[in-house]
Order: C-alpha cells, then structure tokens, then sequence
C-alpha cells in the first residue's frame, strides 16, 4: 500500500458471518525517522468498532466514526451485498445507466477538473506500485470504465446518519466506485479487478487486487492486494485489543503545575519542553487527534520529515510533513519519540511576550495524564486578570475529591475525538414572538479546547430544531479585512449565514453555566468544524471560566468533570 507519501503493507480479516472485520496498516519510515508507523482498526461480533492509533493506545469508536469504518469496509470487501446486506439500508437510485452518466448524475460535484493532486514528491522505496501505476492513482477518480452501471444509496440500519452510494458494474455484480458523505467532506473509492474467494460454507468472500482511496482533504491512499485467502479459524478474534505502547512515558513527580495564560479567544497555552532544552508556548486542543508542531520549532531541533498529512480547514484542506521528535516535556510528564504534523502557525493567536506559538497538544499528550483546569473569575473590582492553572498528574496516584469523583462522568469517542452527553437550554429573547420556552434537550457535544471565541458551536440541525435564529438575539459577528495595499481594516461580516445567539443554560453533571454565547452556521456545519451529525454542537474552550475541569482521557475509562473552582 501507498499513503501519507509512504509505503507500506496492509492486512484486512473479514468474518462472512458476523460482518465483523479487523485492518492493520503499517507504513514504513526511513531507520532515522523510527521504523513503523503502525494503525489497527475493527469490528467486532457485536457491532463495536474500535481504533488503535501510532502510538499503540486503543479506543472504541462511536456512531458516525463506527458507522464509516464499517461501511467502507463492506463496501471493498463486497460484503453489503451479502453479509453485511442486513445490516444496511440499501435504495437503488438508478439502473442500466452508462457508467460516465451514472456519475455525472449521482456522483459527488467535489472533483473539478484540473485539481491539483496534493501529493508531495517521494523518495524510491522498496515494494513500491509500478511507476505507470502510480501516476495513473489521480486520474483513476476521474475515469470511468465502460459497462452498465446500477447506483445504490446506503445507510446503517441502527441509527445511521452516515450515507453512501454505490456504483456497481451490472456485468459481474461488483462496486467500481463508491462514495462516502461524512461531516468533513466525500471519501471516494475505486475498485479494479475484483477476485472472489469461496468459503467452505458456500459463501464467498470479493477483494479489489487494487483499491484507492480519495478522503475528504484530497490525500490518496492506494491498496495493492497481493493474496485473498480462506480460513476457517474459529479461534480469529476481532475484539478491539490492549493498548500498548510504542513509545516511552514517564513520570518525574506526581503532579506538576504548568506555566499557563489565556491566549485570544480564550485558548488555553501551557509551556512544553522539546529535546532541545527550550521551552514553547503549546495550546491544549483535545479535539485534535494528534500533535502539531511550527516549523520554525521543528527545525531548531532538527527533526526528521517524512511523510505527508492533511487536515480539514477552512477555505481549502491544510497540509503538513510528519516530523518525528526525541521527547517532550509537559512539566513532570515525559513522553518519547512524539510525531507531530508540520503546520504554520504565525498568526494562529497572539502568544505572551511577544513570543512564537510553538505547536498543538493533542489527545495523544493528553491521554495519559489526569489534566485539572483551574478557571476562576475575574475579582469583583479586581484590575488584575484571573489566574490560570494547569496541572498534570500522573493517572497511577492521582485521588481525587469527592466532589470530583460525583462529577464525573463518561467519554464517549468518535473518530478519536472526545464527546459528552449535556443538557442545554436555548434562550428565549428574541425579536420575533416566541410564546414558549425552548425545552431543555439533551445530546452529544464535542470538546473542543482548541476552538476559541465563543462558548459554543451549535450544529445547524438543532439550529433549525430550536428555532435559534428566532429565539434569540440573533447577531452576525464581525472582523477586521483590510485589503491589499490598505493601512486600514474596515469592519466586515464573516458570513450571510453565520449568526451568534445565546443558550440560557448548558449543563454538566457537577456544573451549570448560563448565558452561553453560541455560534451557528444556518447554512450548514464547515467542514473544518467536524460536528458529527450524532452530536448537537461542540463545546469550545471560551466556556471554561468560573470552573474547573478535570480530563481523564485514559481509553480505560474516559471520562470528565467540572466543579465549581
């Protein structure tokens, strides 16, 4: 296999039985970089997915992030056509149409022509796809083979909100194309000559000898299937496995309290050491997956490159070269050989002292510590800010107060990023004449400590639900835009359909805040604001003041609090 400007080898178990599947890919890096970077994802009997990511930590993953695994998964084993067809909500949309057609018609509007193809240049490697191969992995998305093709549109039965569709080759029953809608953008895959294995029970088992695959920020991945086999291993378990760890970490102290300010839009920075010996303002962000570091950090310590990654934004998808560090230090906590993505961040938000904002703490940084975030309020008639604590302890001796321990309450992940049940009230002070409270309702919200300026973002759907435009004092927030060649900004909206109103109430198990201020996109969610469509909205990093939260993140038992500070 081909991904991420790397090559490696990939391995998929499906069971015809149960629908259960289990994939390891590991993609190789040059010795200096550090061998192997190794992910694990599955199903098991029971409908659970779960991830493990490069680091060797596992977790289950939920709702839309389970419920996309699974369907890409069946799709390129052949399998929602046959064992996995009741699991699924299948609808055709079309027959007998040429295969051109059936995707100017039904196909996702997201490829133009001409597309740049974010590919950066790689070095030759070992096992590597024939050259002509390789070029041709662009243009595959835009070719159509010629054959009469049917369309499916296809959803999980339990509750998906996840779709798909589905173009088969009439001739031989077999996807040639398949498109995922997910809250970040299309996936696109593509499947060439497809083998069938028959199972001792009559059954049979398809796979592409070659697969690629488009996701939503344009990177390709490309599956090259060497050999299908049949097994009839009883023993063949897909329950999601024990962490591991690939990578050392270690603890000084038990605890140790951070050097920490508030940043623009209340973000929350915390001082990190990298092998260099230099300190560097990071900002906490537990809706990112991974780590980020500045170039201008990464080169200082000379850290290998390798690779590629691509994220979400918000004009186009951002992309960055891998960079593997020595270790890090968050106080008392070490963590060794770090990956980061490479992104610049000049201009990101305003850092102390005029300094440089170094990188991003990730989940991977914050999943091995209990995190305590102390946020009181300003003094009355005080001229002197709040202070901000942050503190690290170590999981294996941290106790905490009774007050903690009645607070908690669970994590739920989706597609590595965690989510909590809440219970909000939208507020009723509108212009227009609304005779009636909004009830109180109750859903999955992101965390987002890396989302700054507001105290929430409220998916368009509950929008609409709640009649948020109406209820509330609806405004359109505004920045500065200065054009080319001028010394002056001018006020500009930000959208037509961007507003912010006011949530009367948003409700933790130990903590209630009131008089949230809440931004909606009526014209729906941005992909770079990843809402999966089973959560409400996210909470953002600006609604943590007069509290204190405390992130456990251990995928043991993940779980939160917030008390009164």
């Amino acid at each position: 296999m081909a991904s991420r400007c790397l090559d490696g080898r990939f391995e998929l178990v499906v069971d015809t039985t149960s629908s259960a599947h289990g994939e390891t890919c590991a993609l190789e890096t040059s010795r200096e970089d550090g061998g192997r970077l190794t992910a694990t994802s599955g199903r098991d009997a029971r409908g659970r997915c779960w991830d493990v990511d490069w680091y060797g930590d596992a977790r289950a993953n939920a709702s839309s992030g389970s419920h996309l695994s699974s369907m890409q998964t069946w799709v390129r084993t052949n399998q929602w056509n046959h064992g996995a067809r009741a699991l699924l909500r299948v609808k055709t949309l079309a027959t007998g149409l040429d295969a051109s057609r059936a995707v100017r018609e039904y196909g996702a509007r997201f490829e133009e022509s001409g597309a740049r193809e974010r590919r950066a240049e790689r070095a030759p490697k070992k096992n590597r796809a024939p050259r002509g191969r390789r070029e041709e992995d662009g243009r595959a998305f835009d070719h159509a083979p010629k054959c009469a093709t049917s369309v499916y549109a296809m959803t999980v039965l339990d509750g998906g909100k996840i779709g798909a569709r589905v173009f088969v080759d009439e001739s031989t029953n077999k996807p040639w194309r398949a498109e995922f809608y997910h809250q970040r953008g299309v996936e696109t895959w593509t499947f060439e000559e497809w083998d069938d294995v028959k199972l001792d029970d009559g059954t049979v088992a398809s796979t592409p000898s070659v697969a690629r695959r488009k996701n939503s920020e344009g990177q390709i991945t490309v599956y090259l299937s060497e050999t299908t086999t049949a097994t009839t291993d009883g023993d063949a378990s897909f329950a999601m496995p024990a962490s591991t760890s690939t990578s050392e970490r270690s603890w000084s102290s038990e605890s140790s309290t951070l050097s920490a300010v508030r940043g623009d839009g209340g973000h929350v920075l915390v001082k990190a050491t990298l092998e260099s010996g230099d300190e560097g303002w990071f900002v906490l962000d537990t809706a990112s997956t991974g780590l980020v570091i500045a170039p201008w950090a990464a080169d200082s310590c000379s850290m290998p490159s390798f690779g590629s990654m691509a994220v979400a934004s918000i004009a186009a998808p951002l992309e960055g070269a891998l960079r593997r560090g020595r270790e890090i230090s968050i106080g008392s906590f070490r963590m060794m050989s770090p990956i980061f993505m490479e992104q610049n961040l000049d201009g990101a938000l305003r850092v102390p002292d005029g300094q440089r904002l170094t990188g991003v703490l990730g989940v991977p940084a914050l999943a091995h510590s209990i995190v305590c975030l102390h946020a009181p309020m300003r003094v009355p008639g005080s001229r002197d800010a709040p202070k901000l604590t942050v503190e690290f302890h170590d999981p294996e001796s941290y106790v905490p107060s009774g007050e903690i321990e009645r607070a908690w309450q669970d994590v739920t992940f989706i597609d590595g990023v965690p989510h909590v049940q809440l219970a909000y009230t939208v507020a009723n002070d509108g212009f227009k004449g609304v005779t009636a409270m909004t009830d109180e309702r109750v859903g999955l919200f992101k965390l987002s400590l890396g989302t700054g300026g507001t105290g929430a973002v409220l998916s368009a759907r509950v929008a609409k639900e709640a009649e948020l435009a109406e209820r509330t004092k609806a405004l359109q927030p505004g920045g500065v835009m200065s054009g080319p060649g001028e010394s002056a900004g001018r006020l500009q909206r930000v959208g037509d359909e961007i507003v912010t109103g006011r949530m009367e109430t948003i409700r933790f198990k130990g903590f209630e805040f009131k008089n949230v201020r809440a931004v909606v996109h009526l014209d729906g969610d941005p992909p770079d604001a990843d809402i999966s469509p089973h959560a409400d909205g996210a909470v953002c990093v600006d609604l943590f003041r007069g509290c204190e939260l405390v992130l456990d993140l251990r995928n043991t038992q993940p779980r939160v609090a917030v008390v009164p500070p």
